[in-house]
């Protein structure tokens, strides 16, 4: 009898289950083979696409050597280099992972784990039988596809599949917009390709959690290293043509490219795992129903991460595993708060959202300050060639914080400063008063802060 068993071994799984062990208890996890260790995110997901692209940004980097007197002959692309980079990275952290595991003594059963009843979990194909007080399901998510478009890895592919390409493509027709299509879009782009992006919505990121000035900051960027960016637009239809695709797009053009990259979303893993025969609540979209501790309508069976809402992140998972364990252990104050949650897009410029925006706070009912500074003139953005950007600090009139929107140089680094404000419940006036070293991108939050608290310097009475 384990104290907990935790079916999938991805971000949530994993982090749940060093955590389990770090507070005491007895814990096994359950996951497909050991090939698929640590979920999408580490193998098909956000590592090997991050490596990928800072492969990208140095790309970018390397145009601005000569400003440096730094003068290169130019360079090489070799795809099968950077796949040999990739996989490597990706495989040493599966690796420790497993290692660290059987360190610490918790067992990872290998095949697909289905609950029988609310202490049991069988793993096929053996059918071993795992008892345990408490299940957390961490099952993670899967690559969706639109239409007729399904990914055969040759004509239509999809993010799973991506990564099996031996060559860089010549031209590549990417479909979505947000987070998923404009990375590989700069990815692609800056390693050579052409690339068409198309999108549905009237802006890239069309996610009312991203401020359009991100969107717009973004596409302008993009369009200047030459992605073709196509708003407001579908695909009608497609057909192979020799050894290319021939795509139709509702603008009544037409695209030939290598391949079509499907990045339009993923659904989660919840069907044939047992949740219908137990009576678990699942939404009309397929996610499992949870509390503010992540329970489920059964008290001793929890979920985490992608199966929980469509806010697929690894590190909600992670964050949302430690809720459910907390809450198990009798810590009532821990809770789940997906407006807290970060969100990190990784493109031509990094772009980092939590919390509310301007127009998400006045539709709440606030009177909204702003406050808005540029990384133009940061001393620290100048000297790193990168000063291009905002921190955008969105406070309520009594000074809380009630979101930050940072579009420039390590965004997904610097928000964390404010993520720790918020909920800590610390406003404008302190961190108005915080002391930031210089030269440092993180003096523009502390500016933007007080921009907020005493209002846009270029309002100051001349006396």
């Amino acid at each position: 009898m384990y104290d907990l068993v935790i079916v999938g071994a991805g971000s949530g799984g994993y982090e749940g289950a060093l955590y389990a062990h770090r507070r005491g208890m007895k814990v096994a996890l359950v996951e497909l083979s050991p090939e698929t260790v640590g979920g999408n995110c580490l193998n098909r997901g956000c590592i090997p696409s991050k490596y990928m692209r800072h492969g990208a940004y140095m790309l970018d980097k390397f145009q601005k050597l000569p400003e440096y007197g730094i003068f290169l002959k130019g360079y090489d692309l070799n795809m099968q280099r950077l796949k040999k980079g990739r996989e490597k990275v990706v495989l040493t952290i599966r690796e420790n992972f497993k290692k660290f595991a059987e360190h610490l003594k918790i067992p990872i059963f290998y095949g697909k784990g289905v609950l029988k009843d609310a202490n049991t979990v069988v793993v096929g194909p053996e059918g071993i039988e795992l008892k345990a007080k408490y299940i957390l399901l961490a099952t993670g998510s899967s690559t969706a596809s639109v239409g007729d478009l399904v990914p055969d890895g040759r004509y239509i592919f999809d993010t799973d599949q991506i990564w099996s390409l031996e060559d860089f493509p010549k031209r590549i027709l990417i479909l979505g917009g947000g987070a998923v299509g404009v990375e590989f879009a700069y990815i692609f782009r800056m390693y050579g390709s052409e690339v068409v992006l198309v999108e549905l919505k009237d802006r890239l990121l069309p996610s009312a959690d991203i401020p359009e000035e991100s969107s717009r900051y973004l596409a302008r960027k993009l369009k200047k290293i030459g992605v073709d960016i196509r708003l407001k637009t579908t695909l009608k239809g497609w057909e192979v043509a020799g050894s290319q695709v021939k795509a139709f797009l509702s603008d009544d053009s037409e695209v030939q490219a290598d391949l079509i990259l499907l990045g339009v979303g993923r659904k989660p893993n919840t069907e044939g795992i047992g949740l219908e025969q137990l009576g678990i609540e699942k939404d009309s979209k397929g996610f499992v129903k949870v509390n503010q501790f992540c329970q489920t309508n059964i008290p001793n069976i929890y979920a985490c991460g992608d199966i929980t809402s469509p806010l697929m992140l690894a590190h909600k998972s992670m964050y949302e595993a430690k809720v459910a364990i907390s809450h198990i252990l009798g810590d009532k104050d821990t809770v789940r708060n997906e407006r807290l949650v970060p969100k990190i897009i990784y493109s031509a410029y990094e772009i980092a959202s939590v919390g509310l925006t301007e127009d998400q706070a006045e539709e709440e009912g606030y009177e909204v300050k702003v406050g808005v500074v540029s990384f133009v003139p940061n001393p620290k953005a100048m000297d790193d060639g990168e000063n291009e950007g905002f921190v955008r600090l969105v406070a309520s009139e009594d000074g809380k914080i009630l979101g930050c929107h940072i579009l420039g140089p390590h965004a997904g680094e610097l928000l964390h400063q404010v993520l720790h404000l918020m909920k800590a419940d610390l406003g404008v006036d302190f961190l108005s008063k915080a002391m930031y070293s210089h030269p440092s991108l993180s003096e523009s939050i502390v500016q933007a802060g007080m921009e907020v608290h005493f209002g846009p310097i270029t309002w100051a009475k001349r006396h």
